[in-house]
């Protein structure tokens, strides 16, 4: 006998009988079930050939037309099936949302039938209303109803069981959050970990109850790389989950333990702000330009930052001029652009490429040169005899001024330096001139120096030049700088030098006046200018700022993406409103293809551009605050301990704004380590002894 088909979504989809036919088939199913209700084999089939009929039975049926074991098997793919009293299928879900209220639309509403029960004549007429309610608008809207209810139950379950547990761990977890937010005012301080032990003891005398675990200088050092750890984690997973391109800055320097050490830096915005997050400090093998590359990429994909991710979202690369780090051939940015993106956008700090422009610029003009020299012997004469400079401060004192240190200029140090050098200078001048020394032929050979009318002129001159070079060089440090109004600095500096060679600038200014006025300069007599000398300053005047301006010119345009960012910039568009429609097409086109970023989209090009960093100065902050932390009585701090707090002394907020807390419930319930307040293991410690000269006080 040919077997008859199953399943029952099957039957009807297959059958093409006329419906007098499949009433018939209905009838006689139905007649067979009377005599065996229950099929042995448990299939369709066979409870198709002995279905009761309903007017027979009506108690007995499901839907007033099929039996419970084929209801049940309806129930194995529609878990919101259900019965009444009266055996009529019913919604579940229906039934227990009632009223859609706020969720209600035009024609969205719930069939009352299911909610009150549905019975037919035939299985096949309570399949099909049971299929269409399936895909009925309102019945998806009553299901997604309840799933939100039951994961709101989840989530309210789980913030039960949170606060209890915490109600339970109450005096552990704030004994805990004391002692972890002592170790974090000990990083965010840059303070030893053997001093936590004494600050617990302080604050136990001042009445705090810190428990009696974790104080020591190693609970220190666990707790705050522990406390790096979670917001490593938590920066890694920002990154990893944000859509917007970064840049990465590095750059190398040696430890207080004479290793050499990579510092790493991701730029990305955060909350429409374009943030320099502190990365990592890793130990460098070697300072080959592939052995940084490969540090780099390592490191990267340490916190979950794979080369697909790379590739698409890495967009800058920033570093000083190191052959390691620049080299055309083997440099680590000519490598990256090889193993990650052939567009990647090297930049080379302007801050440094502003240093060695004044470099330059002071080899090119040997009068400059000839003031760095006189400048140098000055730092030297005060710097190495604690004896002069202590004459210096009481000349100083009795003319009622404040001598200032004389530092370098024109050196290895940020333009900042030599302008506060220059400035010193200017200031104790009238000190200088005075000095009285033993050394009588130094203290004449320094007095017929400044006391002439060309020095003063070229320490104008300089003192000027380095004021409006130091503006630019802390623009360019600042954290928000970037390629789109650099270029609109480095165009107000170059202006404004070019000017200087016909217009006084401040300092020039006042000394003009103070000498043409009464022929001194700040009380002290100078010697009349000869025509010699005239044209001497006004040779310095030139060459010094002509050379400053074109060396600067040639370091800081790259013909690049800085300078084609510099179109983005309104202060540079066109006053002409037809000139302006057309401004800037072919930069934005070579941006967009750079950077691969949608044209369309304005505000993500522009964000994109200002996520390329114009500088590695947070480089330069970062080796400044491991040299604070790693000193010379730290030396054999190992580089995941100075890792660590880095991350925290630069990347965390301050000690008022610190969740202790959080970060305490994770330490005691997710790690499970041991709360302040546990029982301590080991040897009791000895109390402290007291001297006899101390008792005399007690």
């Amino acid at each position: 006998m040919k077997r008859v088909q199953s399943s029952i979504s099957s039957f009807f989809a297959g059958s093409k009988k006329s419906r007098s036919d499949l009433d018939t088939q209905d009838a006689s199913h139905n007649s067979v079930e009377k005599n065996n209700p229950v099929s042995p084999t448990g299939n369709d089939t066979d409870e198709d050939a002995f279905q009761l009929q309903a007017s027979s039975l009506p108690d007995a049926l499901v839907g007033g037309c099929i039996d419970q074991g084929r209801f049940d098997r309806w129930r194995i793919e529609r878990k919101w099936l259900t019965l009444n009293a009266d055996r009529a299928v019913q919604c579940k879900c229906c039934s227990d949302i009632g009223e859609l209220g706020p969720h209600t639309k035009e024609r969205l509403h719930i069939d009352p039938a299911f909610v009150k029960g549905v019975k037919t004549k035939s299985a096949k007429k309570l399949h099909d209303k049971i299929s269409k309610h399936a895909k009925c608008q309102s019945h998806v809207k009553c299901v997604e109803i309840i799933q939100k209810r039951g994961e709101m139950a989840i989530e309210k379950g789980v913030d039960n069981n949170m606060a209890l547990w915490r109600k339970c761990n109450e005096k552990k977890l704030k004994t805990t959050e004391f002692c972890m937010r002592t170790a974090y005012m000990i990083c965010k301080n840059d303070l030893s970990f053997k001093i936590q032990p004494q600050l617990v003891e302080l604050q136990k005398l001042n009445g705090v109850d810190l428990g009696q675990m974790l104080h020591s200088d190693k609970a220190c050092r666990n707790m705050l790389i522990f406390i790096a750890d979670k917001m490593t984690g938590k920066l890694s997973d920002f990154i990893k989950k944000s859509t917007h391109k970064f840049s990465i800055l590095i750059d190398e320097s040696t430890t207080a333990s004479n290793k050499t050490c990579l510092i790493i830096y991701i730029r990305i915005p955060f909350e429409d702000d374009i943030c320099n997050f502190f990365l990592q400090l890793v130990e460098l093998q070697a300072c080959t330009g592939a052995a940084i590359c490969d540090t780099v990429l390592q490191t990267l994909e340490n916190l979950g930052l794979q080369k697909d991710m790379l590739r698409t979202r890495l967009i800058g690369f920033a570093t000083d001029g190191a052959a390691a780090m620049m080299g055309k051939y083997r440099g680590a940015a000519t490598l990256l652009r090889e193993k990650i993106n052939p567009n990647l956008t090297v930049i080379h700090c302007m801050s440094h490429k502003l240093e060695l422009a004044v470099h330059d610029a002071v080899k090119q003009c040997t009068d400059a040169s000839h003031f760095q020299i006189f400048i140098d012997s000055l730092y030297a004469y005060f710097s190495q005899s604690p004896k002069h400079m202590r004459e210096l401060e009481l000349t100083a004192s009795n003319l009622g001024i404040q001598a200032r240190r004389i530092g370098r200029v024109f050196d290895v140090r940020w333009l900042s330096s030599s302008c506060t050098s220059v400035t010193a200078l200017w200031e104790s001048y009238p000190a200088l001139v005075k000095i009285p020394s033993s050394e009588r032929a130094k203290c004449s050979g320094i007095h017929k120096k400044m006391t002439q009318w060309l020095f003063l002129e070229e320490m104008a001159f300089v003192k000027d030049a380095l004021e409006t070079l130091q503006a630019l060089s802390l623009f360019l440090q600042r954290r928000d700088a970037t390629a789109v109004t650099a270029n609109t600095e480095v165009d107000v500096a170059v202006r404004a030098l070019g000017a200087m060679r016909q217009v006084d600038g401040t300092s020039a200014k006042r000394l003009h006046g103070e000498y043409g006025a009464s022929e001194t300069f700040k009380g002290v007599n100078v010697s009349q200018p000869s025509d010699r000398d005239k044209r001497k300053a006004e040779v310095f005047r030139e060459g010094f700022y002509t050379s400053l301006a074109e060396n600067i010119q040639r370091r800081l345009d790259d013909n690049g993406i800085i300078s084609a960012s510099a179109a983005l910039n309104p202060s540079n568009w066109p006053p002409d409103e037809d000139e302006r429609i057309l401004y800037g097409d072919e930069k934005l086109l070579a941006i967009q293809k750079k950077l691969a970023v949608d044209i369309g989209e304005s505000n993500y090009i522009l964000t994109a551009v200002s996520t390329l960093p114009v500088s590695t100065a947070e480089c330069e902050r970062g080796f400044s605050a491991m040299n604070r932390a790693l000193t010379d009585e730290r030396n054999r701090m190992q580089i995941c301990t100075l890792n660590a707090l880095l991350f925290l002394s630069i990347n965390g907020p301050d000690i008022t704004s610190f969740p202790a807390h959080v970060y305490a419930e994770m330490w005691i319930k997710n790690e499970g380590r041991h709360a302040a307040n546990d029982q301590p293991t080991g040897k009791p410690k000895n109390a402290p002894q007291m001297n006899n000269q101390s008792r005399l006080f007690c």
